[in-house]
Formats: C-alpha cells, structure tokens, sequence
C-alpha cells in the first residue's frame, strides 16, 4: 500500500487528468447539444440556479454582458432559456431554463450522475466530508486565480 505522500503526490498529479477528461466531456456534450461549451457552462449555471440573471451569468462566465446578451439570444433560438421579467423588480430579468430541452441535458449527465453516485455511496461520512472539503476550497481557489489571472495581477491568491 502506498504511504501518505506517495498517495498525495498521485491525487496530485490525477486532478488535471480528471480536469482535462471533464472538459472532454462537457465539450462532446455540447456538440451532442448543438451548442458551444461556453453555452453549455452558462446552461448548467442557469438550470443550478448558481446565475438567475443576465449579469449574475456574465459574472460567472468572466464574459461581457453584451457577449452574454448574445449568448442568450442563441439559446432562446435553440429553446434551452428563457429571459423574463423578474417578478421581483419589472426593470430586471431573469433566466430560466425551459422543460423542453432538460431531459436532453439530463439524459446525458445520467451515466456520469450514475457513476459518481454509485462511488459516492462507497465512501463513509469521514470521507465525504474531506471530499467534499478539497472540493470546495479547490473551486474556491480556482475561482480566485481565475480572478487574479484576468486582472493581469501577479500575486497568487487573490481575496
């Protein structure tokens, strides 16, 4: 059995393999869809939830909000979105997703849900958490890079 620093220098090594097999993925999945990869990763944003908003989703896709507008106007065509009214304030939108096009989206997300799924159920509480705890302070932290690499900055770990 490898020791400790054998298996981190491994998992270490695995992430940008998994990473790069991820945009593999995500990518063969837009072609499948008929969009680009950007429009898919603005999908997922707006069917997560994680962007309700034109400008909440050129936010989180580092994009101006006229390339967004743009974006979204392809998706409307391909009847994946839809840009409404916020019933909270008339003055703004919002976008959702319509049912049309989501079993598409979720038929092809079934065999990776499946899989991740089925290896998640192996793992107990303690080992969840830890998961769960890299996984996050690793988005984090990719989100701060991202920051500080658009901004021309130097200095590793933005705030």
């Amino acid at each position: 059995m490898p020791d400790q620093r054998e298996l981190a220098t491994a998992a270490a090594l695995e992430i940008p393999r998994f990473v790069s097999a991820t945009v593999l993925f995500q990518t063969a999945m837009a072609e499948r869809l008929g969009i680009s990869p950007t429009e898919l990763h603005g999908l997922q944003l707006v069917i997560s939830g994680a962007a309700t908003s034109p400008t909440q989703l050129a936010r989180a896709l580092g994009m101006t909000t006229g390339a967004v507008t743009r974006m979204l106007d392809r998706m409307e065509e391909r009847r994946l979105v839809e840009r409404a009214p916020d019933p909270a304030d008339r003055r703004r939108l919002v976008v959702r997703p319509l049912p049309d096009r989501l079993d598409d989206v979720a038929d092809l997300y079934s065999p990776v849900a499946r899989f991740f799924g089925d290896r998640l159920a192996k793992l107990d509480r303690r080992q969840l958490a830890a998961l769960l705890g890299v996984l996050t302070d690793g988005r984090v932290f990719a989100e701060q890079e991202a920051a500080r690499l658009r901004s021309g900055s130097r200095k590793e770990g933005v705030d």
